[in-house]
């Protein structure tokens, strides 16, 4: 009997050891490559793939079911990723030269992509709250997003094609969603969200262009289409 009991409470153990293990997956070619990835808490996930020189990938996760997988091809990118609480997913993809992209995740079911071609690219993605969607591609080089949300169901994206165009989008609030499309160089883009339900979409095509959305309250609407 006290054989079984120690069988059956050993099986318990493995079982529960087995379903709070946190996974870690770095796969590096090349030189000078580093990461770093540190986990705290249950069934947190992490892949990180390097192929270059010196590209440099952090990741920190605390909580549980976080995601957030990195790649990185080239020379001298550099991403981290942080995440704090549940279920949150990011990714950062980096093929070229001396791009930057930071993710920092705060919340539940936060959902966060970053895709990088080219050079000096330079994005940042902040999440505070419960399943929001963010959205960021870079294509070329010299090019700037920020997207900062706070709040619930707000869903933003960016997409640069071009040389130094610049794009700033902070969400506080509910289903706020906003999009910026930029081809072209020197544009810049500035979305602004407080409130519930608001939509915004900013497209510029050509160069030097400028435009600011302000959107505060509920279900306002805005388009602006800039060319030349």
């Amino acid at each position: 009997m006290k054989k079984v009991i120690l069988s059956i409470s050993a099986m318990l153990l493995s079982v529960v050891g087995f379903a709070q293990a946190n996974v870690s997956n770095v796969d590096q070619w090349g030189a000078l490559n580093g990461a770093l990835v540190v986990q705290v808490g249950n069934e947190n996930d992490s892949d990180v793939f390097q192929l270059g020189v010196l590209n440099i990938s952090v990741v920190a996760q605390d909580g549980g079911f976080n995601e957030a997988d990195t790649d990185q091809i080239g020379l001298l990118n550099i991403s981290t990723v942080s995440q704090e609480g549940n279920g949150n997913q990011a990714y950062v993809g980096q093929l070229g030269a001396f791009n930057f992209a930071s993710t920092s995740q705060i919340g539940e079911s936060n959902n966060a992509a970053t895709i990088q071609l080219g050079a000096l690219n330079t994005a940042s993605t902040i999440q505070e709250g419960n399943d929001n969607n963010a959205l960021t591609v870079q294509v070329l080089a010299g090019n700037n997003s920020e997207i900062s949300q706070e709040g619930e169901f707000n869903g933003a994206a960016v997409f640069q094609l071009g040389f130094a165009n610049d794009a700033l989008t902070v969400q506080n609030g509910t289903g706020n969603i906003s999009g910026t499309i930029q081809l072209g160089f020197l544009n810049e883009a500035q979305t602004w969200q407080t409130g519930e339900s608001n939509a915004a979409l900013t497209i510029q095509l050509g160069d030097s262009h400028s435009s600011v959305i302000s959107q505060n309250g509920y279900a306002n609407g805005a388009i602006v289409f800039q060319s030349n």
